[in-house]
């Protein structure tokens, strides 16, 4: 990348900050049906992304080349857009490069096995999941994917940092029938090594899900206590995260803004966004600026403890970065993201938590998470699950709908199971939330 970084010397102004950031990413997919392959793919490509700074005024500019004709222009384009933009306070390149916090993960053994193997594990999943059950009619897709990538930053602050990255995920889509009834339903893991894909839990939830919603009765509207299974409840607090970022708080767009320090949630809430997790999906030793990746304690026992920030809202709001800034490849600019959002694990089994009241419905199905919205907390969500009755089942309901506030829902959390299961980036246990509104027929 010396090269590289050279050309971009050679064309910039030197009154000009400019900032390097290089990405080479290889992929491979195969997706299953009926125990046979039906689409394998396979993708390789690299980049560089140039941002320079003069004056409070950033511009930004990408290319796929990396000759020294693209250099030259995309130097021109960003220096041209720099000039276009208004000064703004956060519009600056990391100063100082700090220590690492976490490693990041590179399975050159995983990678390097035959993807004959691969594609065989893929099949694996549909057989295993047809010996759970014999409800199990069939497998819509089982997929198997996997990716390298290779990061290299450099900016004219004397910051340079580097590191390689393995990426592996499976998910499986499995059709259930009984008496002419039948269900569908839908499971996803990520790891960051091969051997650590966990893809049999993952099966065998996506079994359970699919059975335990066949031949569904009717439920009344009512208010009662609601279990949201790990997966639900992890994609629910995923949905509504936008509200922990920076960005949402300079805008002024978050309902927890000026709130930090205050209990908002339950005491048996906590929730962190952990860069540094070991072996964390999105676990890296640097952010897409530069910054080391941290640990960041969201709420704690149900206080509200701060925001999420890049170098430019951290620059915008007094605070510090934590690290929380995301490129999705070379073409996009840094963006304030979550890494690796974590509700924090419980003590109590499922079992104890589907008993903890006479009636207790539990969430295995949410549908239009697209749909909430961030910015005042509110959902209307569509959900498929299970009625308990005294910790028996009673009957699975289907398209019930659930509505209400974010702040709510976690303020009603009375229980968090012992259940934590780890979906790609966000992870949660089961939890038992005292009394939602269901709206049924």
């Amino acid at each position: 990348m010396e090269r590289l970084d050279r050309l971009v010397r050679k064309f910039l102004d030197p009154s000009y900050a400019y900032e390097l950031y290089f990405l080479y990413r290889k992929s491979r997919k195969v997706e299953v049906t009926d125990e046979r392959p039906e689409q394998l793919s396979a993708s390789e490509e690299e980049g560089f992304a140039l941002r320079v700074v003069k004056d409070g005024r950033l511009g930004f500019a990408y290319s796929s080349s990396l000759d020294e004709e693209a250099v030259k222009e995309a130097v021109l384009r960003a220096s041209e857009a720099c000039s276009l933009q208004e000064p703004d306070e956060g519009n600056a390149l990391v100063k100082e490069l700090l220590p690492a916090r976490a490693a990041s993960v590179y399975d050159e053994d995983g990678l390097k096995l035959p993807f004959e193997r691969k594609v065989e594990l893929a099949v694996e999943m549909e057989r295993y999941a047809k010996e759970l059950d014999g409800r199990v009619a069939g497998v819509r897709k089982a997929t198997y994917s996997e990716r390298e990538t290779l990061v290299f930053i450099k900016n004219s602050h004397g910051l340079e940092v580097s590191y390689r990255g393995s990426l592996f995920s499976s998910s499986i889509s499995v059709l259930a029938k009984e008496d002419g009834d039948a269900t569908l339903s839908w499971e996803v893991r990520g790891a960051r090594r091969f051997d650590r894909l966990g893809w049999r839990e993952m099966v065998k939830d996506a079994v359970f899900k699919a059975v335990s919603l066949l031949k569904p009765g009717t439920l009344e509207s009512a208010s009662m206590p609601v279990v949201f299974f790990r997966d639900g409840f992890a994609m629910l607090v995923d949905a509504f995260s936008p509200m922990f970022l920076g960005e949402y708080l300079v805008k002024g767009k978050t309902l927890l803004k000026g709130k930090e320090g205050q209990l908002l949630a339950s005491e048996k809430f906590t929730l962190v966004d952990d860069g540094t997790l070991e072996e964390g999906y999105a676990t890296f030793p640097y952010d897409g600026e530069g910054v080391p990746q941290q640990r960041t304690p969201l709420f704690e026992k149900g206080v509200f403890k701060g925001f999420l920030h890049t170098y430019a809202t951290a620059l915008k709001t007094g605070a510090e970065p934590t690290g929380n800034a995301v490129r999705e490849d070379y073409r996009s600019r840094p963006v304030c993201s979550t890494t690796n959002l974590l509700v924090k694990n419980g003590s109590v089994p499922l079992e104890e938590l589907l008993s903890a009241y006479p009636r207790v419905f539990l969430v295995l199905e949410i549908m239009g998470l697209h749909t909430v919205d961030p910015v005042s907390g509110e959902f209307s969500l569509g959900v498929s699950g299970v009625l308990f009755n005294k910790g028996k089942k009673e009957k699975a309901v289907r398209g019930v709908t659930v509505a209400g506030n974010i702040m709510d829902v976690l303020a009603g959390v009375e229980e968090v199971g012992s259940d934590f299961t780890l979906y790609g980036s966000v992870g949660s246990p089961s939890v038992l939330v005292k009394e939602l509104t269901l709206g049924g027929r």
